[in-house]
């Protein structure tokens, strides 16, 4: 058999090879290149929808929360639907009754928006690309099965576009504010029916954790250093301790030093000084502190700065002084930040207080103009015909000015009981309206409330978060009554 490898080729097939070739060529010059990272593939909701709702509605909506009864973790769940909504949450083939749609696209300030607004900095909308990728999936019959090649060319490229920016979760505010919690191994039996069977309450912080909480505060002076023995065997569970009023002391500190992962520590009225908080100062993870009632000075500044994660710690009745806790608080922040928004922030503060004194001002003299209207009637006779607080007939020499109309009386009496409290005889006067003066002038005078309200609110506006952000820097200091050194910068 001969072989095409190796049978000759005459002159006139090597030319038709060639122009077969060269087209080929030509074509794969031309053909587009598809790139994964180019556009999607695959399914519609797997692949653009599910992440979208990972990241911007199971955080209220899934396996650990279910706000309005809406979970939207699975498939089945999402179907499902809410309290109030039902299977309306996604109506197949209609976008404009799927209540989904609804929810996502109302303005941020509405109260049933998704996902709600609590400030600019935690707020994460759902995109126009990847609105429109949801409305494409529901239009077309909300399959679980829909592939991105199905969709049309303009949801297409919108699907490009979420692909290259997968969305990202946002704590909101409100979710910041939890406690994260560790994973730690389940705490001992026996460790903790010891500290029961002491009068402590050993409990775990929340469900779904084996953290502990333990409070010994009922206990008092009882429990006291020797008596921390009973917590060593739940050092890696123990995230919460409570020692108020407790006999413990600075002695004691070195055993609650061993319990790394604590979170919040209560230390108020018990005996621990600037020694015992020296002791203290390797706890990496402490996040509050109470030292309330305690002996605790400036000498403990340096010793609390270490504790690089603090956020609140309480000084009430302690030695430690305002300066003292001012630097304690600086060590927290960057100083040229620190500086520059304590700066900006008594700049806000100075011009509120001057727009308020304008516009006190200028509300003050539209009230003197709104007195003198009313009481310069512009009747020559009385409004009334039958005195308003007797229902008799009037007496000409009897009236009074109100709201810029002449009202009559019967006698002195009824004058002096109507001029103590006008409000309540005001409705007796039939069709009774104030004159076009007073009228003028209180209309001007609600709209500088108004206008002075709307200014205030805005400056507060600004200056709450300017305190905010200051607060931010650093640990709140507690120092009791008094403002927060955090607070009244």
């Amino acid at each position: 058999m001969t072989s095409y490898l190796t049978s000759p080729v005459s002159q006139a097939n090597m030319k038709i090879y060639s122009a077969i070739l060269s087209s080929l060529s030509g074509l794969l010059l031309v053909l587009p290149v598809a790139s994964a990272k180019d556009e999607p593939s695959g399914n519609v909701f797997s692949s653009l929808i599910k992440p979208v709702l990972a990241a911007k509605c199971i955080q209220c909506h899934g396996p650990e929360k279910d706000k309005g009864k809406l979970r939207m973790h699975t498939k089945e769940d999402l179907l499902k639907g809410g309290r109030e909504v039902g299977g309306d949450i996604i109506v197949k083939g209609n976008v404009e009754d799927s209540e989904l749609i609804f929810r996502i696209t109302l303005p941020k300030d509405e109260d049933e928006a998704m996902p709600p607004f609590e400030d600019e900095e935690h707020y994460n909308p759902v995109t126009s690309q990847e609105l429109q990728i949801m409305k494409a999936w529901i239009k077309l019959g909300a399959s679980f099965d829909l592939l991105v090649s199905d969709l049309d060319e303009s949801s297409r490229k919108a699907a490009a576009h979420v692909y290259k920016n997968m969305p990202k979760k946002l704590l909101s505010a409100t979710a910041k504010l939890q406690p994260q919690l560790p994973t730690v191994p389940k705490a001992d039996p026996k460790a903790l029916e010891a500290l029961r069977e002491e009068g402590v309450l050993a409990m775990p912080i929340a469900q779904n954790t084996n953290a502990i909480y333990v409070n010994a505060s009922y206990s008092g002076k009882g429990f006291d250093d020797g008596k921390l023995a009973l917590l060593k065997p739940l050092s890696n569970q123990l995230l919460w301790l409570n020692l108020a009023r407790t006999g413990v002391t600075d002695a004691g500190m070195s055993s609650v030093a061993g319990f790394n992962f604590l979170n919040r520590l209560h230390l108020e009225n018990t005996a621990v000084t600037d020694a015992g908080v020296a002791k203290l100062s390797s706890l990496s993870e402490l996040q509050y502190l109470n030292l309330y009632g305690t002996e605790v000075s400036d000498a403990s500044v340096n010793n609390l700065a270490k504790l690089k994660k603090l956020e609140k710690v309480f000084l009430w009745q302690t030695k430690v002084t305002d300066e003292g806790a001012d630097s304690l608080q600086k060590t927290f922040v960057d100083q040229k930040k620190f500086n520059a928004l304590q700066s900006e922030r008594n700049k806000v503060k100075a011009y509120l207080e001057k727009v308020e004194g304008a516009e006190e001002a200028k509300i003050s003299m539209l009230e003197e103009s709104k007195k003198k209207a009313a009481e310069q009637a512009s009747d020559e006779k009385a409004v009334n015909t039958k005195c308003p607080v007797s229902n008799k007939d009037l007496d000409d020499s009897k009236f009074s000015s109100l709201e810029g109309r002449k009202v009559g009386f019967c006698c002195d009496k009824c004058k002096v009981k109507f001029d103590a409290n006008p409000a309540s005889f005001k409705s007796k006067i039939k069709d009774f309206k104030p004159s076009e003066a007073y009228a003028k002038a209180e209309g001007e005078l609600k709209k500088a409330k108004e206008a002075k309200e709307a200014k205030i609110g805005e400056i507060q506006q600004k200056l709450g978060k300017l305190s905010g952000q200051l607060k931010g820097l650093g640990p709140e200091v507690n120092m009791g009554w008094k403002t927060p050194v955090s607070a009244k910068k």
